[in-house]
């Protein structure tokens, strides 16, 4: 579903990545993790078009996305969510989704007419809304939401087009322990249940062990290991960079 190809990125001299390659098969859900300044956000912000590499491709469901603007791959049938939440805390949980299939369907609100005005977009925004348990906060203020089901409003933004694969940027960020269980059941359950494919980093070893069919590991730009969840857990190189004692 996703290759990424010899990928390197530098910053003013420094390399945040270094001839970085993995491939995430179709239906998996592969963890990208690794120490603080590894190289995971950038090598995220490479995937989806923030950045362009210095070297290397970037390659979707058989075509090439290196470098193409992010709401281009997006449209290709990659969905993001990123650690921070996108949502516009002044609208509704509903008018929220509602811009966000308006985007991915091509169309501009003109900011004149109600939003209650786009029947189609919201029958398919309380859709997704059902999706991740939030139908019944469909009015509700996005303010007024918890971390946990604000990062579900931006999940179902991200799955607005019907991705055929989703990014998650550390979504246990910033949650409690039970709230992280419930997000990785929550996550699993989904996404297992819609066929798609997931890349993701987090921090929460627990939940990487979990929820991942394969895990990359990243440190100081380069791939240090690759491997299933026991085989990592196994690696004294990334137990020494990463995991610890």
């Amino acid at each position: 579903m996703l290759e990424v190809s010899h990928v390197s990125k530098s910053f003013f001299g420094f390399a945040a990545l270094s001839g970085v390659s993995l491939r995430v098969a179709p239906g998996s859900f592969h963890a990208l993790v690794g120490p603080n300044g590894a190289g995971k956000t950038t090598l995220f912000n490479v995937i989806v078009g923030r950045y362009r590499p210095d070297a290397g491709e970037v390659v979707l469901a058989g075509r090439r996305i290196t470098g193409l603007p992010t709401a281009r791959v997006v449209r290709l049938g990659l969905g993001i969510s990123f650690q921070r939440a996108q949502a516009f805390l002044s609208m509704s949980v509903l008018e929220n989704v509602v811009l966000a299939v308006l985007a991915q369907q091509g169309r501009t609100h003109d900011g004149v007419r109600e939003l209650a005005g786009y029947e189609d977009a919201r029958a398919a925004a309380r859709e997704l809304l059902g999706w991740v348990g939030l139908a019944a906060a469909a009015d509700a203020p996005t303010a007024s939401l918890p971390l946990g089901d604000l990062k579900r409003v931006d999940i179902a933004m991200a799955l607005a087009g019907r991705p055929q694969m989703l990014l998650l940027d550390e979504p246990l960020a910033g949650l409690s322990r039970a709230e992280r269980r419930e997000m990785v059941r929550f996550i699993e359950e989904l996404l297992r249940g819609l066929g798609l494919t997931l890349l993701f980093t987090e921090h929460d070893t627990e939940a990487v062990l979990r929820l991942a069919d394969r895990v990359t590991v990243l440190h100081q730009g380069q791939v240090l290991s690759e491997g299933t969840p026991d085989a990592i857990k196994r690696d004294a190189r990334v137990v020494e960079a990463f995991l610890g004692e």
